[in-house]
């Protein structure tokens, strides 16, 4: 049985209520998703009470058996040295773990870890009762240099300042501690 050509079918009509309904419903979906971004901390607090520090470098220790390293700096390995102002050799690495050991035990220390580097260690920003940002310190006293990420430094003015009174390695010459790892 054959229909009848001069006979006109109306297609289905979508509502166009419909889409934009749908439309709207996933714009919130999409915006909640992004304000839940922006508002959840996704650091969380170290436990440090009972626990032993050990420091291994100017910027990486352990609390506990939990590995952490500050964020936002790099200091001298170790084992490094660099050069005073008259030229002498002096154990920067050495003087550099010395300097976070003391501001890690200071009273009042506190930690917030997010996410893990390479080297499974957490990152972390760190302060004391007495020192409000201890990498901020590090690199203000010249026992680190700030990191730089898209060419936005996280401590610049702690470093500029120790660059210009010549404080710790700003004082002579040194191997940038990423340039000296990849030696």
């Amino acid at each position: 049985m054959r229909f009848p050509p001069d006979r006109v079918y109306a297609k289905p009509r979508r509502s166009i209520g419909r889409k934009i309904a749908i439309a709207l419903v996933l714009a919130m979906m999409v915006l909640a998703a992004w304000l839940y971004g922006l508002w959840t901390d996704r650091r969380e607090p170290v436990p440090i009470a009972g626990q032993p520090i050990r420091v291994s470098d100017g910027d990486s220790f352990m609390i506990g058996q939990r590995k952490l390293r500050l964020d936002g700096i790099d200091a001298p390995e170790f084992l490094q040295s660099c050069k005073d102002a008259a030229g002498r050799d002096w154990p920067c690495g050495r003087t550099a773990r010395a300097a976070l050991e003391k501001l890690l035990t200071q009273p009042g220390l506190a930690c917030d870890a997010e996410a893990s580097d390479q080297y499974a260690r957490a990152i972390a920003t760190c302060r004391s009762a007495t020192t409000a940002d201890i990498a901020a310190a590090q690199v203000a006293d010249g026992m680190a240099v700030s990191d730089e990420f898209h060419s936005m430094r996280a401590y610049g003015a702690e470093e500029d300042a120790a660059r210009a009174a010549k404080r710790g390695i700003w004082q002579g010459e040194f191997i940038r501690p990423d340039i000296f790892r990849s030696q």
